[in-house]
Formats: C-alpha cells, sequence, structure tokens
C-alpha cells in the first residue's frame, strides 16, 4: 500500500523479489507530502486501498508511506498496522516498524534521520523514533512537500545530500536512516555506506528486508544490497 504518487517503491521491490512472488499495489490518494495531506490520506484511503488488496488474498501486506506511518506516533502506527490487518486478513509490517527492527539491530548510540521532508514531517518522524527508544541526534529534511518532486531527486544527488548532511552532523553519527519510499536512496545505499563508513538504513530496503524476514530469508542470499540473482 503506497501513496498514489510513490513513484519508486514498487520498482525498487519488484527489482529484487525472488521469481516466485509476486506484488500487488493499492494506491492511495494523497495531495501533499504535510501534516494535513498525510491525515487526509489515512482518514479516507487507508481502508479503501486495504480492501483493494484484501481481492488477491496476500501473505503479506507492506504499508509503504513512512512519514505517514510516524504520523501519530507509536500507537497511531500500530493501530494503522492493526487495521489494515482486520481488512486484509493477513500480517501487515508498517515502513516504520521495518525500519525499527533494523535499526535495533545495528544497537547505535547516535542515529542521524535524513530525508526529503519539510520540519512538520520531521518533527513527527523525530519524535516517533526517539519515543520508540532510538537515539535520534538530528534530523536533516530537503524541504519538498511533494511526491513528485521527492521521487525527480536523482540517486546522486540522494547520495550527495546524505553525504552532506552526515559529514556536518555534530555529534557525528554511527548510522543513518534515509527515510521515504518515493525516495530513491536504495538504489546508492552501499555506495553510501562505503563512502561513509558507518550503517545506512533506507525506508526501501527496510521494507524488503521485512518481506525476505517473513519468506524465511534473513540472510537475503545478496538481494537486499540488489546483488542476488532473481
Amino acid at each position: 500500500m503506497v501513496p498514489s504518487s510513490d513513484i519508486v517503491m514498487e520498482a525498487d521491490l519488484w527489482r529484487r523479489l525472488p521469481s516466485q512472488f509476486t506484488l500487488h499495489v493499492a494506491r492511495m490518494y494523497m495531495q501533499a507530502t504535510t501534516v494535513a495531506g498525510e491525515e487526509r490520506m489515512l482518514q479516507e484511503e487507508l481502508a479503501p486501498a486495504a480492501r483493494r488488496v484484501a481481492s488477491v488474498r496476500p501473505e503479506l501486506v507492506i504499508f509503504g508511506c513512512t512519514s505517514a506511518a510516524a504520523l501519530r506516533g507509536l500507537e497511531g502506527d500500530a493501530a494503522l498496522a492493526r487495521r489494515v490487518e482486520t481488512i486484509v486478513d493477513c500480517p501487515c509490517v508498517t515502513v516504520v516498524q521495518a525500519a525499527f527492527q533494523e535499526l535495533r539491530r545495528l544497537k547505535v548510540r547516535r542515529l542521524l534521520l535524513v530525508t526529503p521532508y519539510v520540519a512538520e514531517i520531521n518533527d513527527r518522524l523525530r519524535s516517533t523514533f526517539q519515543e520508540a527508544g532510538l537515539p535520534v541526534t538530528g534530523v536533516v529534511g530537503m524541504g519538498l512537500d511533494y511526491d513528485l518532486d521527492i521521487g525527480a531527486v536523482s540517486p546522486q544527488e540522494v547520495c550527495r545530500f546524505v553525504v552532506d548532511a552526515t559529514q556536518s552532523a555534530d555529534p557525528a553519527p554511527e548510522s543513518v536512516f534515509v527515510s521515504c519510499t518515493t525516495f530513491r536512496a536504495f538504489e546508492v545505499v552501499g555506495d553510501l555506506e562505503r563512502e561513509l563508513g558507518i550503517p545506512v538504513v533506507t525506508s526501501n530496503r527496510s521494507a524488503f528486508w521485512a518481506i525476505l524476514c517473513h519468506l524465511g530469508d534473513e540472510g537475503g542470499g545478496g538481494w537486499a544490497n540488489g546483488e542476488g540473482t532473481l
């Protein structure tokens, strides 16, 4: 389940999924990547989208909007997943839950959030991550409030923005989370880790790991870095 204007997540997952599995996407209309725009999406679009995707009898549903999942705090995120599960009759994992799982494995003491978002979305994201006990020391955003503008940022531009934000951060982070499912960070996560020398977690890679865990392949066979043979 993704916002209607997300142009990245579906492609990111399709490229890496093992060929014996299928991906089915339900889109939720979202006018703008703002608190008001995302609240309206959750109120008006969540249930209809879940009903549509339920018609294919999925084994797992990913709620693919990081900022919307973080909008109402931890309980809001959990309630969102529960609401979807009652409709689709299978597990639902939000991108926020997937990111938490990956970040907790890293046991970092200083975490930097890097996003394409405006300040009001960054504030909600920071609050939810801190509520989850993650040691957020800073958040840096691009100030974009429209998904198509976010998706239009090239992987090279994403890479440069993340590197600049990380290298100028004080205190220096031990890990970076690059947020947003329509931000092309998954494509350059390996480059980022090599240049920065620290773990980098992205929304879409976290979602992909959650899928692999559900499939019983936590090692991923190289898929999570785009290196597997599919």
